[in-house]
Parts: C-alpha cells; sequence; structure tokens
C-alpha cells in the first residue's frame, strides 16, 4: 500500500508537470495574436519581394481552367511600387503602386492600374468580363527561391521565380515573345520510350496535347481502344515551353520543352517531337489587305479591308458593317486560318448589338450566344488569293450566314436589329484579294 501510494504521488507529479510545461509551450506559440503573425507574414512576403535585386519572373495564367495559357511577366519591387513588362509588349515597362494587405489571409494586390499587369483584367466592347486575368493575389507560399499566388478570381496558381538570365528583362521577354511567334509545331509526332505519341498544339489558346495507345490504361483514363489523352495550358520560355504542371506521358514526367526552329522539333532530355504544320496552313501577314467578299452565291459583294490587331491575334474587318463597326476576325495560329464567331458590335441605347450566327440552311436558327463556339472559318482556297467561309463544326448548327440582332439590358432578344443599314448576310462564300 504504501508503494502503490507514492507511485500514484510519483505519477501525479509527473501529470502536473506536463501539463505545467504544455501550458508554458502553448503561451509561448501563442504569444501573439492571429493579425500579428499575419502582419508578421506580410512584412516578410515584402522583405523577400523587395530584396531581391535581380526582380522576379510571374507564370501568369489568366482564365478559368487556365483558358487562355500562360504568359511570362517581369516584376520589380520597392517597398511601394512595382515595375511590370510581359512578353506582348516586351520594350515597355509599366510602374503602379501595389498593396500586401489581408483578406482571408495575406494578399497581394496590383489594384491601382497597371498597363501589363491589367491586360487580362480590363474588359472591352467585345470581352465584357476581359480575359479573366487576376490582378488580387491570396498568398500561398513564400521563400527566396519562390513566391506561390493564388488568383482570387481564377483560382489560378501563379508563381514568382528570382530573375536569373544575363539577359535584360525586355531582351529576355523579347526572346520569349519570338519564340511564341516563330513556333510552328502544330502537329507533333514522336516516342516516349517504345510508344508512339502524337499530339497537337493550340498557339492562340496555349494548349498542348499528347494522344497515345496504351492497352493496360483504365477505362477511366483512356477511350475503348485504350488511347490516351493527356491535355495541359502552357507558357512560352526563352527556350520553349513549360506546362502548367507537369503531366505524365506513357510513363514519362513532362514539364518543359525546348524548342528548335532550324528543324522544329520540340526535346525534352531524350524525348524527341517533330512538329509540321497543316497542309493549308496561312501565315499570319497573309491575310491582311483589300479584299473582294462574295455571299448569297455572289448576288452580295462587299469591299472589304483586313487590319492586323495590336497584339498580332487576328484582324479587324472594315467594310462589312455599315460605319466604323469594325468586325473581330481571330487568327488561329496552329491551323493558319481565321475565325469569326458570335460578337459584340457596340449599344444602340441600352440594347446590346450582336453579329449574331445564323443557320439558314437549318431553317433560320440563330445565335447570339459566346460561350458555345458558333461562328465560321477562313480557310485557304485553290486559287492565289482566295479563302473560303466554312462551318467551323464546333456544333450541330451548321452556320453559314450573320444577322445584326439586339438584346435588352436584361439579355433577352429585341428582334433584328437594322439601325446601322443593311444587317443581313446571307451565306457567305469567299475572300478575294483585290
Amino acid at each position: 500500500m504504501k508503494f502503490n501510494k507514492i507511485l500514484t504521488v510519483v505519477l501525479a507529479g509527473v501529470s502536473v508537470l506536463s501539463a505545467q510545461s504544455c501550458l508554458k509551450d502553448q503561451a509561448d506559440v501563442f504569444d501573439s495574436s492571429s493579425s500579428e503573425r499575419l502582419q508578421a507574414y506580410i512584412e516578410q512576403t515584402r522583405e523577400i519581394l523587395t530584396s531581391n535585386e535581380k526582380g522576379w519572373i510571374m507564370e501568369y495564367y489568366p482564365g478559368s481552367g487556365q483558358s487562355k495559357g500562360g504568359y511570362a511577366y517581369y516584376l520589380a519591387f520597392t517597398d511601394a511600387e512595382v515595375t511590370a513588362s510581359y512578353e506582348l509588349d516586351p520594350e515597355n515597362s509599366y510602374k503602379s503602386v501595389y498593396k500586401l494587405t489581408t483578406d482571408n489571409g495575406a494578399v497581394l494586390s496590383f489594384d491601382s492600374y497597371n498597363q501589363a499587369l491589367h491586360h487580362f483584367a480590363t474588359p472591352s466592347s467585345t470581352e465584357y468580363q476581359a480575359k479573366g486575368g487576376d490582378f488580387e493575389f491570396t498568398i500561398v507560399s513564400v521563400s527566396p527561391e519562390k513566391i506561390g499566388l493564388r488568383g482570387k478570381r481564377s483560382g489560378n496558381h501563379y508563381d514568382l521565380y528570382p530573375y536569373d538570365s544575363d539577359l535584360t528583362p525586355a531582351a529576355y521577354l523579347a526572346k520569349v515573345a519570338d519564340v511564341a511567334s516563330s513556333m510552328r509545331a502544330a502537329i507533333i509526332d514522336g516516342k516516349v520510350g517504345d510508344t508512339d505519341v502524337t499530339g497537337e498544339v493550340d498557339f492562340n489558346n496555349r494548349r498542348i496535347t499528347f494522344k497515345y495507345v496504351d492497352p493496360a490504361a483504365s477505362a477511366e483514363t483512356s477511350g475503348d481502344d485504350g488511347t490516351v489523352v493527356v491535355e495541359a495550358p502552357f507558357m512560352y520560355t526563352s527556350k520553349g515551353i513549360k506546362t502548367y504542371e507537369p503531366v505524365e506521358v506513357a510513363g514519362a514526367t513532362i514539364n518543359s520543352m525546348d524548342y528548335h526552329s532550324d528543324n522544329n522539333i520540340l526535346t525534352n532530355g531524350s524525348i524527341v517531337f517533330q512538329g509540321k504544320l497543316p497542309e493549308d496552313y496561312t501565315q499570319y501577314s497573309d491575310f491582311a489587305g483589300d479584299f473582294k467578299l462574295s455571299m448569297y452565291n455572289g448576288r452580295i459583294t462587299l469591299d472589304v479591308t483586313l487590319t492586323p490587331d495590336e497584339e498580332g491575334n487576328g484582324f479587324l474587318m472594315s467594310g462589312f458593317v455599315s460605319g466604323d463597326h469594325n468586325v473581330y476576325l481571330g487568327y488561329d495560329r496552329a491551323r493558319g486560318r481565321l475565325t469569326m464567331n458570335v460578337q459584340s458590335l457596340g449599344a444602340d441605347g441600352s440594347n446590346t448589338v450582336w453579329l449574331a450566327a445564323w443557320s439558314l440552311s437549318g431553317g433560320g436558327n440563330l445565335t447570339w450566344d459566346t460561350t458555345t463556339g458558333y461562328g465560321m472559318e477562313i480557310v485557304r482556297g485553290s486559287q492565289e488569293g482566295e479563302f473560303i467561309f466554312v462551318d467551323n463544326g464546333k456544333t450541330d448548327m451548321v452556320i453559314d450566314s450573320f444577322i445584326l440582332w439586339a438584346t435588352d439590358a436584361s439579355g433577352k432578344s429585341a428582334g433584328e436589329f437594322t439601325g446601322w443599314g443593311d444587317n443581313q448576310f446571307p451565306y457567305l462564300q469567299t475572300l478575294v484579294r483585290k
């Protein structure tokens, strides 16, 4: 009994001492408030951002699901300002103030207008929601080697890495832009180990797709014949491309590939993909100029001019709609053709005027829905200087015409719009260079 009593007392003493020790540890851990710890985290972020004298490369992926692909940015920080430049305008840099603040966590905010940082977040007449870009970011992780951000709007990851090139930032971004404009590997073909792999590179939306057959693949990851399709958004680098995240292709992990323009190949170590262009490919510059547009079996002709846009991604077509209401034609760099889709052309009072896709051969159905890809493509014809309008094949409704249509402030149909003159464009056929 005496032994048991002593043992009990000793254990109780240990328990008390342990409890006291835990309480002391808790006091040490929580001796500052959560707001104080968050503020310390923000100051740590500021210190790392500003102490890197060479600046940072930002991997910027706008759009839900990285729908626009990625773009290279260069950022340099002082205590209050950021200087930004990007691959779409490598020779210029733009300065603005930034904020490190709190909003359900630490936030890096570029809410003061900056032409580079707001490029993908600024709405236009044809893109009311802009391009899905972010300018406010939740800070996910901070270290001198990498700052991880998450876009508050898109939810995409935006990583910052220390700038380590010997080139000036302008020269580096110009090199990235040169890779983007010179790449011609729209269709790729190669081997990963012993597996034949084919694929496509979408230059406009910056997505790469790999296809290969794996008989052992599960039904959840492959088609009925064992075909596996791997798709990933990517950004251009000074050497080639880098995917948003590493992807598994036929047992190999691919995150970046070098592009060799002299023989049009993409490489990753021993993996080599030979690139080529479609046979009916038309270079961007070959679409610029004056044309005669024919429709309705040649009964209607228009004199139109295609002028390259500032970014080199498409053309403004004047002369199609009366007045100064230009129609935007996108350029599909992967396939060398133009796209003519549903788009807003402006306003008439409180109504929005649309270039609506029209299926005359399908009974006259029309739509002003911009989300499903309704529209036409303009491809190279059989004659020199001739281009042909074709349905883009993206929907069950065959588009062969366009019509001006209005919607009210609530988005409901306000009927056919005739306020700008001719408003029906039936059975588009050809563009012939003058």
